[in-house]
C-alpha cells in the first residue's frame, strides 16, 4: 500500500495556489483511480474506496472486497452543482437540503431517468454500474482532500466506507492500514476524521423523504435542513418581488405536488420585501394581472418593509437589482453569502409607469430566471 500522508490544515483550497500545491501532492493518488486501482481517502466523517465508475474491473474489485456483489455503491461528487450530472428533476426538498447541508455529511438517494442528462455519462453499462435500480446515491464530502481528489480524473468516482462487511468503518490512516493492508493499492493519510461517524442517507421521492440510517444529523436536523426559507426583495414590495414570489409558489407546489396552502407543511416558507415599502400596500394592478396569465396569485398580497430580522430569518435571498443587494448586505453583513440578483447577469427594472404588457415582460424574465435558480439548486 502506497501511503500518501496529507496534513489538511496546512491548504485552503478556495486559494488557487493551495489548492493546485495540494493537487501536486494528490497527484499519485490520482493516477492510481486513472489505472483502474482503489484508493482509500479521508472525508469529513469516515475514510472511504474509491474507484473511478468507467472502470468495470475495478468495481467488481471492490465489490469482492466489501462483500457487496450486487449492492450500488455511491457516486461521490466534488461540488453540489455536479448533482446535475446525474439527475435532472431533483426534487424541492432535496434541492433544500443540497443548498444547506452540501457540501457535508448527508448521502442523497434520488429516483432517475433511463439515461443521465450528462451526455458523456450516457453509457448503459457505466448508468448500471452507477444506478442499476434507477437509484443514485450521491454524495459531496466537506473535506478539502476529497474535493480536489473527486474533482480531478473528470469521470464519476464509485466509494464506500472503508471497511469489511459488518465491521466499523476506518475513522483515520491507522486504522485503515490496520484493517485493508494489502487490499488497497493507495492510501491518503490525513489523520483522523472530523466526525468520526457515517453520513446520514436521506432517500428521496418527489413529494417527500425518509431516512435511511442516521449518522452525523439525526431526524429533526434533516426536518430543518429540508426547510427552506426564501425572500424575493425589491423597492416598493408592490410589483416585482411579490411577483417573484407568487410565481415560485406556484412552481414549487407544482413540482411537490401540493397546492400553495401546503407548501409550508413541506418546510417551503416564501416572503417578499421592500427597501422602502410602505406596510399594508396592495399589489399594483398590473403586477397582478401579469402574474394571473402564468396561474400566480396576488390576492392576499401585502407590502413588507425589509428589516434586519427579516433578513436574517431568510435561507436565501434573491434581490431584483444590484442596490438591493448592497442594501441587504449594509443591514447585515453577514447575509452576504446568501443574498443573489435573481438575475445575475443584469438588474431587473422596476416596471411601474408601465403598461401591462411591461409588466408580462418583466413576469417572463422573472419566471425563466426561477427556472434556472431551480437548475442551480437555489429555490
Amino acid at each position: 500500500m502506497e501511503v500518501i500522508k496529507i496534513n489538511p490544515s496546512e491548504y485552503d483550497i478556495s486559494n488557487s495556489s493551495d489548492r493546485r500545491r495540494l493537487s501536486r501532492q494528490l497527484a499519485p493518488a490520482i493516477q492510481a483511480l486513472n489505472k483502474g486501482t482503489i484508493v482509500a481517502f479521508p472525508t469529513e466523517t469516515v475514510y472511504g474506496l474509491g474507484v473511478l465508475a468507467t472502470n468495470a474491473a475495478a468495481v467488481q474489485r471492490l465489490r469482492v472486497l466489501k462483500g457487496r456483489p450486487k449492492s450500488p455503491f455511491t457516486v461521490h461528487i466534488s461540488k453540489p452543482s455536479e448533482v446535475r450530472w446525474y439527475v435532472k428533476d431533483v426534487p424541492v426538498l432535496a434541492r433544500a437540503l443540497i443548498y444547506k447541508a452540501w457540501p457535508g455529511a448527508v448521502t442523497i438517494l434520488l429516483p432517475v431517468d433511463s439515461e443521465f442528462p450528462k451526455r458523456t455519462l450516457r453509457d448503459r453499462d457505466l448508468y448500471n454500474r452507477i444506478a442499476p435500480e434507477g437509484i443514485v446515491g450521491l454524495r459531496c464530502p466537506d473535506d478539502p482532500i476529497a474535493q480536489v481528489l473527486l474533482g480531478k480524473p473528470g469521470k464519476p468516482i464509485l466509494a464506500t466506507s472503508a471497511n469489511y462487511a459488518g465491521q466499523k468503518p476506518a475513522t483515520s490512516g491507522k486504522e485503515v492500514i490496520r484493517e485493508l493492508e494489502g487490499k488497497v493499492d493507495v492510501l491518503i493519510d490525513a489523520g483522523p476524521t472530523r466526525y468520526k461517524k457515517a453520513s446520514t442517507i436521506v432517500s428521496f421521492c418527489r413529494d417527500g423523504y425518509r431516512i435511511v440510517r442516521e449518522g452525523v444529523y439525526d431526524a429533526d436536523a434533516i426536518a430543518q435542513l429540508t426547510s427552506r426559507r426564501i425572500l424575493f426583495v425589491c423597492t416598493g414590495n408592490t410589483c416585482r418581488s411579490p411577483m417573484a414570489a407568487a410565481l415560485a409558489r406556484k412552481m414549487l407546489a407544482e413540482q411537490i405536488g401540493c397546492s400553495e396552502d401546503e407548501l409550508e407543511r413541506f418546510g417551503q416558507e416564501i416572503l417578499s420585501a421592500g427597501v422602502w415599502a410602505v406596510s399594508g400596500s396592495r399589489a399594483s394592478d398590473y403586477a397582478f394581472q401579469a402574474v394571473a396569465k402564468f396561474g400566480g396569485h396576488l390576492e392576499k398580497h401585502h407590502a413588507r418593509k425589509l428589516t434586519s430580522s427579516l433578513i436574517n430569518w431568510a435561507d436565501v435571498i434573491f434581490c431584483m437589482c444590484r442596490r438591493h443587494v448592497d442594501e441587504v448586505i449594509q443591514r447585515v453583513p453577514d447575509a452576504a453569502g446568501k443574498t443573489f440578483l435573481l438575475d445575475e447577469s443584469d438588474d431587473i427594472k422596476d416596471p411601474i409607469g408601465g403598461n401591462l404588457r411591461k409588466y408580462l415582460q418583466v413576469a417572463k424574465r422573472i419566471r425563466r430566471n426561477l427556472n434556472k435558480r431551480v437548475k442551480e439548486n437555489l429555490l
